[in-house]
Parts: structure tokens; sequence; C-alpha cells
């Protein structure tokens, strides 16, 4: 009995030593992490809500639209060049460096905030600049922590400082206005991780959206006004090369099953009239084939659209006029698609509908061993373009309107 009361004696104060040092350890702790040291408050941060890339000489320009938190109902923000928009929430500051780093090193001089970027949701480049090659934009885009990688990216004839210095009167910004376009597909849907993967992979092509500026309306700024989507900004390798504008940028769309968000007017034979066509949905699929080491593609585009207008005397409910749009649909998307591969092939000789990719994923062995001739193997390649139209509705009339002879129901 005695020795275990010792025992237990000698025990005691070692689970003591241990909490008390475990106590001491919390405690010391908590005066480490206490208070927010480090922290970075929203008033202190100037946020970017979009980037433009210009080339000034063989500098580039880099210039930020940022956010003005301050919105009161007597003042107004606005931007650099004194203009304010309806809602004044937005200013831009640009800056020039060697590279596009430096550009941004200089551009944070220039901002009585710390610069943040992660909210960035939009690029717009030049396609000045993007003659010069887009390496070094989209290393820098994609290395550092700050911008998305999901940032929509768009192309430009005008100045990039142009298009974020705009003040839409109906969004609170360009880059809300760019955003929108974006979402609702009306040309190219690319980010900036889609145009890295693009260029860099084995198509070696990316199509940007071409990004021009509403005229104002009579008696406004210049700088109230909004973007709007023209064209397309071909880049082969990473270097700008043309820009296409309808109808071929409808056939280019097409082949990349990207064309969303038109109406199509289809003139029949004759002096009939025409027929304009909503497009629905449209899907366009390759399927690559090696026969006898003849290397061939298949394109099937299958297309659903429904009437919007109707010039014509005749009803479209009618079988055979219904048949007839339908063919003249067909023919009309046919010779888009053919048009656009001519340019693709013979012009241009660059895969920007990833012929290669198709064919890298059903025939690796075939790619592996093909690929360093990749620009002759598609320059001369067989295209088949087969196209199937079908139009589901004729819209809520039935007949043409304002027809003499036609009843009124």
């Amino acid at each position: 009995m005695t020795k275990r009361i010792g025992s237990e004696s000698k025990t005691v104060p070692a689970k003591l030593r241990w909490k008390r040092t475990l106590q001491a350890l919390t405690l010391i702790s908590f005066l480490v992490l206490a208070g927010c040291w480090d922290r970075i408050e929203v008033n202190d941060l100037a946020i970017i809500l979009a980037t433009g890339v210009d080339t000034r000489g063989d500098q580039v320009e880099m210039t930020a639209q940022i956010f003005i938190p301050r919105k009161s109902g007597g003042g107004m923000g606005g931007s650099s060049s004194g203009e304010t928009s309806s809602s004044g929430v937005t200013m831009i500051r640009t800056a020039v460096g060697s590279n596009v780093a430096e550009a941004m090193n200089r551009l944070q001089r220039k901002v009585s905030r710390n610069v943040f970027w992660g909210h960035c949701e939009v690029i717009v480049i030049s396609e000045q600049a993007s003659k010069q090659g887009l390496h070094q934009y989209l290393d820098f885009f994609l290395r550092f922590t700050q911008i998305r990688e999901h940032a929509y990216v768009f192309s430009t004839d005008k100045k990039a400082r142009d298009i974020l210095a705009l003040l839409p009167p109906l969004e609170r910004s360009s880059a809300e206005s760019l955003r929108e376009m974006g979402n609702l597909k009306l040309g190219t849907h690319v980010t900036v991780l889609n145009l890295a993967q693009s260029i860099e992979g084995p198509s070696r092509s990316a199509v940007l959206s071409r990004m021009l500026i509403l005229a104002p309306t009579s008696g406004q700024s210049k700088f109230i006004s909004d973007p709007y989507v023209k064209g397309l900004s071909l880049i082969k390798g990473d270097h700008y090369v043309k820009t296409v504008t309808e109808p071929m940028s409808v056939g280019v769309l097409m082949l990349l099953n990207q064309l969303n968000n038109i109406i199509m007017p289809i003139d029949l034979d004759g002096n009939e009239g025409a027929v304009s066509i909503r497009l629905i949905s449209m899907r366009t699929t390759l399927t690559p084939r090696i026969a006898n080491n003849e290397w061939s593609m298949m394109i099937k585009v299958d297309a659903k659209g429904e009437v919007v207008l109707n010039t014509t005397t005749r009803s479209i409910t009618d079988p055979h006029k219904n048949t007839m749009v339908e063919e003249q649909w067909k023919k009309k998307l046919t010779e888009l698609a053919e048009n656009a591969l001519k340019l693709s092939q013979k012009q241009l000789k660059t895969d920007f509908f990833g012929f290669s990719i198709q064919f890298r994923r059903h025939y690796p062995r075939k790619w592996k061993s093909q690929k360093e001739n990749w620009d002759a193997t598609f320059e001369n390649m067989k295209v088949d373009v087969r196209v199937d139209t079908l139009i589901t509705s004729t819209g809520k009339s039935t007949d043409p309107q304002g027809v003499p002879g036609q009843s009124v129901h």
C-alpha cells in the first residue's frame, strides 16, 4: 500500500506539469494568432473589373478599369477621361512598360490603393498587340495568382483602352457589357485558359470575338456608348493574322460549333420573296477517318430553326413550301461551311476548327507519327460536309400577313 501511494505521489505532479505546459503553449498561440495584423481592408483595395492590352512602339501599354466604391445620390464617379455614365462607378488608369508585368507594376504607382485583380472578368487585347505575339500576355495572365483563368478574352481593331473607357448607358461599366456579351455567346466563348490551350494545342490557333464601338447618340460624348460584336479575329500560332466578318464569320462559328443568336434570311428561287429563320439549335460534329493511309474528315451539321418572317405570298405550312425552305437553308449553310473550310485549308493553312484534336483523340498512334507533317496533311485533306435542316415552328401565324384576299381571324 505504501509503495502504491508513493508511486501515485510521483505521477501526479508530472501530469500537472504537462497540463500547465499545454496551457502555456495555448496562451502563447492565442497571443501570436490574435488580431488581423496583416489584413487589407476593402477600402484599401482598387478592384480591377477589366484589363486592356495595347502596344506603344515596342512597349506594352496596360489599361485597368477600376471600380469606384463610393456611390451616393449627390455625386458620381467617372472615367479618367472626365466622362461619367448613368451609374458612374468606374475609372481607368494606363501604364507602359517593356513587358506586361512591368506595365502592371507601374500601373500600381498611379493608384492610391492596393490594386486587386481577383475580380477581373474581361481582358481585351488589341489586334496590334496580338500581331506581336500573345505568348507573354498569356504567360502572365495564367501565372499571376490573382487573375482569373476563366476571364473572357476579346479582340479589337481599336485601342483596348478605348473599349474600357466606354461608359455604357445601360450597364454599370463596359466590363459588365462585355461579360454579358460573353454569356450570351454572341461570338466565340473564349477564356484565358481556352486561349492558351488552343494556341499550345495541336491546332496552334484560336478565334476571338472582335469588338467595335457603337457611334454615340448625336450630342453625346464619344465615351457614352457601348461595345458591340462584329466579326472574328483569327490567331495563327500566337499571332493575329486576319479579321473575318459576315458571312464568312457565320461559317467559321458554325464549324467551331459556336453559332448562336442569329437570324438568317433565306432567298427562295425566282421572285417568291424570302423567309427569315431564327436559329434554335445547331450541333456540329467532326468525325475523322484514316483509310489506306488517306486522312479525311466528315463534318455533320444539324440545324433547327423557326420562321420569324415570311415575305412570300404562300404559307409555310404547305409541306411543299416548307421542304423548299429547308432545302434552301441547307444549301446556304453548306456554302458557308465550305467557304470557311477554303479559308482555313487553302488560304491561311491553319486548323482553326480542331481537326487535329479529333485525329489525336481517335488515332493517337498514327497522329503521333504524323503530327510533324500536320500542316501539309491538313491542307490536302478531303473534307465532306453534310447539313441537315429542320424547321420546327412557323411562328404564331400560319399564312403570310398583309397579303390581299386573306381572311382575318
